[in-house]
């Protein structure tokens, strides 16, 4: 009976915690009142918020493209999803719609242009009202998706989890558009758009942030999708949540060597899968910092994080050492075919916050250095640190991402930025 009651308390207090956020009222507030930051990393976007990772402006006509897309093939994309394998996700047409929404939405912000965001909260309204994303034929919930587990027959049978998983990652990106234009929203795009966001929200969203993830992956785990819809619903309650439970949650992915739990045992991929979780993970930081709780100055994640980035040097220079650890779990290849053994291309921030926040220059792979050129935006992290730095501290538009850590070595400073809290107040020296 002992060691029945703690289980039992726990999963009342879950309970509880559960139907609380499910059930919250959607708060149709001004953007003068909204949680957070006025632009969700920020107060201020600065200029270099209004290019993205490859140097190109703001462009309506293709984020009113992406929009369309997504309106127009919703079923085909979660048929496509649907043929997925464990090793490999159909999802390339799905997602290059997601990078041109969630840059276009910054690039609107710093720039102020309000045609552009209207034809981005107009394209939500929109799948809104048609409620996409919810009912298609085939479009499974992470419950129905978990009676088959990926990896269990081989790299190449069917996984079906990748389907809600790219959708939960889609609502998670329009999440977070959504926060950064809040300013631009009117009372009718709130009352359009937040419910369809929170019956998104209860069935994606909420049951992967009520679940311990073995390791690190999109968003920080969803963190940064659960600060933006609390900001959106103006949930004070939630978003302390989340940035307690993020931060204990972190603190027990990243182990002390700087391998993550999970991530960096992933076989033949172990390198790529850890640098997956790695930048998320800090970018999340960031955001905290401007929310309120500072993530690098933390006795516990600070180290964690500089062994963590310390790890991928490790991994880039010898391989076969950062390797030396094996395997653990079941998802993973050790197929010599299935080898990539590289900085994932989607880890646009790692190197600059490397950088910035720990004086580290961490050594690029070629393979990463090359296939990062063909990515527009941060797809799984929600911003770019460029943005962040550019507008918080403030950044020479003219350097890009890449040049941008030898610029701070030339320079021998790295500054720091102010912090402020939930209640509005400074928490910077």
């Amino acid at each position: 009976m002992s060691n029945i009651l703690p289980y039992a308390a726990k999963y009342f207090i879950k309970s509880i915690t559960f139907l609380a956020i499910l059930f919250a009222p959607i708060n149709t507030l001004s953007a003068e009142t909204t949680l957070g930051p006025k632009f969700f990393i920020a107060d201020e976007l600065g200029e270099a918020c209004t290019k993205d990772a490859q140097g190109k402006e703001r462009n309506e006509d293709e984020v009113w493209i992406a929009l369309h897309n997504l309106a127009k093939h919703h079923q085909i994309y979660v048929d496509q999803l649907n043929t997925s394998t464990s090793l490999t996700v159909k999802h390339d047409k799905y997602s290059a719609n997601w990078k041109p929404i969630l840059f276009n939405s910054y690039a609107a912000a710093a720039s102020n242009d309000k045609a552009l965001a209207r034809t981005i909260l107009d394209g939500l309204a929109k799948m809104a009202t048609a409620k996409l994303y919810l009912k298609e034929k085939g479009l499974i919930t992470w419950r129905q998706a978990l009676d088959t587990r990926c990896y269990e027959k081989g790299t190449d049978a069917p996984c079906p989890s990748h389907t809600p998983r790219f959708v939960t990652r889609m609502y998670a990106n329009l999440f977070i558009s959504a926060a950064v234009l809040q300013s631009f929203m009117t009372d009718e795009d709130r009352q359009i758009i937040l419910p369809w966001f929170k019956a998104g929200y209860k069935k994606f969203m909420l049951p992967k942030t009520g679940t311990d993830t073995d390791g690190i992956y999109d968003f920080a785990n969803l963190g940064l999708a659960q600060l933006a819809y609390a900001a959106l619903t103006n949930n004070k309650g939630l978003a302390r949540r989340e940035l307690s439970t993020r931060k204990r949650g972190l603190a027990k992915k990243i182990q002390t060597s700087g391998y993550i739990r999970d991530n960096s045992y992933r076989g033949v991929r172990a390198l790529w899968y850890h640098t997956y979780g790695l930048d998320p993970a800090l970018s999340y930081a960031l955001v905290a910092r401007e929310w309120g709780e500072d993530f690098f100055q933390d006795a516990k994640l600070r180290p964690r994080f500089k062994a963590a980035i310390e790890k991928t040097a490790l991994g880039v220079n010898d391989y076969a050492a950062f390797r030396s650890v094996g395997n653990r779990g079941s998802s993973y290849s050790t197929n010599p075919d299935d080898e990539i053994a590289s900085i994932h291309q989607f880890a646009l921030n790692l190197p600059l916050i490397a950088k910035r926040e720990f004086g580290i220059n961490l050594p690029l792979d070629n393979r990463y250095k090359h296939l990062r050129k063909y990515e527009a935006y941060s797809s799984t992290s929600g911003m770019m640190a460029s943005c962040y730095y550019g507008s918080v501290i403030g950044m020479d538009p003219s350097i890009s991402v890449q040049n941008f850590a030898k610029e701070i070595v030339k320079k021998g400073v790295i500054p720091t930025s102010g912090v402020k809290n939930l209640s509005g107040k400074s928490n910077r020296p």
